[in-house]
């Protein structure tokens, strides 16, 4: 993957930096892999830098898009979008899934519910053959 920087404005007012960059490379490369390069190239933290687009053209290898670097972590998190930043963020491994808290004892888990309704269904199918035996 190789990343280029095509603009880069220091924003003083949001104390940021907003970065124009061009990726060029075969596939779409993931968010992360993204921050990481660009964290590199710009001696900064990945947890600081959202990206804000990654735009790719039909028929092209590059992608244009935009990024944010924050100065803090504090100043990311009051005026960044929440749903960027997430969307950026590593996901959670299978250790860290398992620590998760239980489901409250109201909701089922999706696998059990899916469970049930293929016994209703069975169950329905077989009263309906009940009823057109009578």
């Amino acid at each position: 993957m190789e990343l280029q920087i095509i603009k880069d404005k220091k924003n003083p007012l949001l104390k940021r930096r907003e970065v124009s960059l061009k990726i060029v490379n075969k596939g779409t490369p993931s968010r992360i892999e993204v921050k990481n390069k660009l964290a590199a190239m710009a001696n900064s933290k990945p947890e600081l830098i959202v990206i804000e687009q990654l735009n790719t053209a039909f028929g092209k290898q590059d992608i244009m898009g935009t990024a944010s670097i924050y100065e803090s972590e504090e100043r990311l998190k009051q005026i960044a979008h929440q749903h960027l930043a997430a969307r950026g963020a590593p996901k959670p491994t299978e250790e860290k899934a398992s620590e998760a808290p239980a489901a409250p004892a109201g909701e089922a888990k999706p696998e059990a519910k899916a469970e049930a309704k293929a016994e209703t269904k069975v169950e329905a199918k077989a009263e309906k053959k009940e009823h057109e035996k009578k």
